[in-house]
């Protein structure tokens, strides 16, 4: 019985049986079968031999006996040699291992291989090579194609010429871009097709086209082929055991398709199709949807060059998406330059705000534009009516929790606007005070407009086997009349509404302050509002650090790499403050500083010397030598000097007579290395990023003793020398001693703190007998009236409020604390405590239990 005929003891559907219940799950990735272009060996790599094979293996490959054989066997010693160098050079499932024109002895064709290893079985296709050896033509036509991409700049153009490129590589009959919508559906967006051909630009396809199991296969696979959409199956053989899983062919090039499809096609008259996928930012963004209208099977060698050009094309429609969200946030962010600008302090907020509000409105596409403060309304253009303003509010009260929020169907939440959806149907609430009730809010009009589909989408006639999901039979245009819903709000809509907010919030703040000492210090509650942001991007770093560590009590084997982690996690923050704390730009001291704590944490830090002035480098040679140094100190502490114990590393800089910066990497005390005989990734990203990006010098050796790496950066991109940096009482490093964590021993502590998972474990490890969680200072209090501890932590930022009255407190009982914080300098810690000793967040087990066990040592005896 073969796999497509068992059926899963998880419940899933048999393979070309989908019914209305369950379509969503048949398992179109365990087929058990594949098209019959090509031939399988699904290959025991501990064996070394062959378990399973295509049932048309036996006459494509010329052998007599395939099950239980090795692979010289069954196609001579030669090719069984290039296919297990195949299997070796794929680095991933998703990334197979090629042979192009390989001979099998007795056999007159040659083959294409593609070689894969996917949950432990490793998949050998074979196609008869139609392009003989030839890997190299349609690679140079990918590379001459991709070319023309890169010319475009707008969305429609770059869509028509990818069309029209894919359909001149592959040479299909018609060539579509399909993207899928907010909805599901898809819409073709440019097509390229034969000239006799009706034409299917503009049309929607409903989502129940591609349901969910097929659209994560696209997310893992860049290529399907369907060389015959009335081809017969090939079983994979001999049926696979119950007691065994069955073969996952998520990954195979020849993997069949749901019967299911394959009859969508022949429906549309299609004879054979390939689908390339579209991804971007990781998901699903659509597909470029090839249709031939005859069997046809495109060559390995092509649909290389053809995932190549997909890959290349997906990048193109990110990194043009973004340029669209920049461009809209930066036209957004001098709207409301001038806005708050033309706002005077001396008038009430309310009538500031409604002379702006025509502006306002012109800041995203929208009908209409209102504002509610303090009980008031004041509109403009096409918005709800009076009756419907409390019902919304009250709504807006109970969803938005101070959170820009929004809606394209209104209705459905207000009832009292279902008979005016034709004005409003849509909403984006923009909540403007911290304490809930004011809201800029932006409305749209009904999007009510004829969709044209091909072929009415719930049309779902019985089929063969009973009330089944049989394709729709006719692909005429079908027009349906959408109502009730509102164009959806995009992502650069809610980016510009974000940057509102944060204006909005200012302007707010500006006018509660009603004296006019309070206006003064604006400008100080704007720096604190950015320090609060950056406190918070240090609580998410210390909440992930938190949980990758956590992890490791339900794993084995893997402490190394958590620890690996945690430290990088605390480079990252250091690295984060010198970009907060100069503009942009940062010390490059700092930064290599950052980068050998995380490769060995403090330790690391030690085993790297550094010399040279405190130099201030712009935003762009910091980010670009950022990447830089990763690169080096990853490769030293991989394969370099920081993998022995007693190597390390010396870096050193200067400024020449002419302004430039000369950078030398030197590594030493590690392994005996040589020059590798092919440049990899780092050494070329290395190259690029100094020599082309920044217009520098990068010169790499590599004498038996250690890494050499001489680079000089341009004047232009050297800011000066920085003001000396404060490192006294307040760098973590500095509470790093040779106290003894058994200073803990038989402790109660207390942990003020938000966000504490693994700091009360942490503390427990080192001998504490009770760790006593208080989120806030009211509950810090009631703790330490019921029992006081011997030690705390005490986080200075506690959301709303500080840990000021708590400090006091403690010092005033003579108990010793330590503060903890996210911020880039010590301007939160509590007046007339700044020589209690601080720890920065992310924190790691060292650092904290130090800083405990130093401040224990100073309590005074008595």
């Amino acid at each position: 019985m073969s796999e497509g005929e068992r059926r899963i003891d998880s419940g899933l559907p048999r393979f070309g049986e989908a019914d209305l219940t369950n379509c969503d799950r048949e398992p179109i990735h365990i087929p058990g079968s594949i098209q019959p272009h090509g031939a399988m060996l699904v290959y025991d790599s501990e064996k070394k031999i062959v378990t399973y094979a295509s049932a048309n293996a036996s006459a494509m490959l010329g052998a007599t006996e395939i099950i239980g054989c090795p692979l010289d066997a069954i196609l001579g010693v030669r090719a069984a040699h290039d296919v297990a160098n195949a299997i070796n050079k794929s680095v991933a499932a998703s990334a197979p291992g090629l042979k192009f024109g390989m001979s099998v002895d007795g056999v007159a064709t040659r083959f294409d291989v593609a070689a894969h290893t996917h949950l432990g079985r490793t998949f050998i296709e074979f196609e008869p090579s139609t392009d003989g050896s030839d890997a190299y033509g349609p690679l140079e036509l990918t590379r001459a194609l991709s070319r023309r991409l890169a010319d475009e700049k707008t969305m429609p153009g770059l869509s028509r010429t990818a069309a029209k490129m894919a359909a001149l590589m592959l040479g299909y009959d018609r060539v579509m871009i399909y993207k899928l919508l907010h909805n599901g559906a898809g819409r073709v967006i440019a097509e390229h097709k034969r000239g006799d051909l009706h034409s299917f630009l503009g049309q929607h396809f409903p989502a129940s086209d591609i349901p969910a199991q097929a659209r994560e296969l696209y997310k893992r696979n860049w290529i399907r082929m369907i060389s015959d959409a009335s081809y017969t199956p090939q079983p994979v053989l001999p049926p696979i055991p119950q007691s065994q899983p069955p073969l996952d062919m998520s990954y195979a090039q020849l993997r069949s398709v749901s019967p299911v499809h394959c009859e969508y096609l022949r429906n549309m008259g299609v004879g054979a199709s390939m689908s390339i996928s579209i991804l971007v930012e990781g998901e699903l963004w659509g597909l470029i949807a090839c249709h031939h209208y005859s069997p046809m099977a495109v060559p390995l060698p092509r649909r290389v060059g053809a995932e190549l050009f997909g890959q290349f094309f997906s990048l193109q429609v990110e990194t043009m998406e973004r340029r669209e969200r920049y461009d809209a946030a930066n036209t957004a962010r001098s709207r409301l330059d001038r806005i708050v600008a033309e706002i005077s302090p001396e008038e009430e907020l309310q009538d500031s705000l409604s002379l702006q509000l025509a502006d306002i409105r012109q800041l995203l596409p929208c009908d209409g534009a209102a504002l509610w403060i303090g009980g008031s309304w004041v509109a403009q253009g096409a918005v709800p009516p009076d009756a419907a303003i409390q019902p919304l509010v009250a709504m807006l009260d109970e969803n938005t929790r101070g959170e820009v929020w929004n809606t394209n169907h209104l209705a459905s939440l207000v009832p009292q606007l279902a008979s005016d959806v034709h004005n409003v149907a849509g909403v984006l609430a923009v909540p403007i005070s911290k304490t809930a009730g004011d809201y800029l809010l932006f409305f749209r009009s009904e999007e009510s407009r004829f969709v044209e589909w091909a072929g009415a989408p719930e049309k779902i006639p019985t089929g063969p086997l009973g009330d089944r999901l049989t394709p729709r039979k006719s692909f005429e245009l079908w027009r349906e009349e959408v109502r009730g819903q509102s164009t959806p709000w995009s992502v650069a809509d809610l980016a510009i509404a974000d940057a509102a907010q944060n204006y909005l919030r200012d302007v707010v703040l500006r006018h509660a302050e009603a004296t006019a000492e309070e206006r003064k210090r604006t400008e100080a509650h704007r720096r604190l509002v950015n320090e609060e942001l950056d406190h918070r991007v240090k609580n998410i770093l210390a909440l992930a650090k938190s949980i990758v560590e956590q992890s490791r009590a339900g794993a084995s084997g893997i402490e190394s790499y958590a620890a690996a982690v945690g430290g990088r996690l605390q480079a990252l923050a250091f690295a984060h403050d010198q970009m907060t704390r100069n503009c942009g730009g940062g010390e490059l001291r700092r930064l290599v500083e950052a980068e050998a704590a995380a490769y060995g944490g403090v330790r690391g830090a030690q085993r790297t010397t550094l010399e040279g002035p405190n130099l201030l480098l712009g935003e762009r040679a910091y980010a670009s030598l950022a990447l830089v140094v990763h690169e080096l100190a990853t490769n030293a502490a991989k394969y370099g000097a920081l993998t022995a114990p007693e190597g390390g590393v010396r870096v050193s800089w200067r400024l020449t007579p002419d302004g430039d910066c000369e950078l030398v990497w030197e590594e030493h005390g590690g392994p005996v290395i040589q020059k590798p005989q092919r440049a990899g990734f780092g050494s070329k990203l290395i190259n690029q990023v100094v020599s082309f990006d920044l217009g520098g010098q990068a010169d790499v050796t590599y004498p038996p003793q250690g890494l050499v790496a001489h680079f000089v950066i341009p004047a232009r991109h050297v800011i000066g020398e920085a003001a000396p940096a404060d490192i006294s009482k307040h760098k973590a490093e500095d509470i790093m001693t040779d106290t003894p964590s058994s200073a803990l021993v038989g402790t109660r502590v207390l942990l003020v703190e938000v966000i504490a998972m693994d700091a009360e474990d942490y503390l427990r490890t080192h001998g504490a007998v009770q760790v006593a969680i208080a989120p806030t200072a009211a509950a810090a209090m009631r703790q330490i009236q019921a029992e006081r501890p011997d030690v705390a932590v005490l986080d200075v930022n506690l959301g709303d409020h500080s840990s000021g009255p708590v400090a006091e407190h403690l010092a005033s009982l003579g108990v010793p604390f330590v503060f903890a914080t996210g911020y880039g300098d010590s301007s939160m810690v509590p007046d007339g405590m700044r020589s209690i000793p601080v720890v920065r967040k992310p924190y790691t087990e060292d650092v904290l239990i130090a800083a405990l066990s130093k401040a224990l040592a100073s309590k005074p005896q008595g």
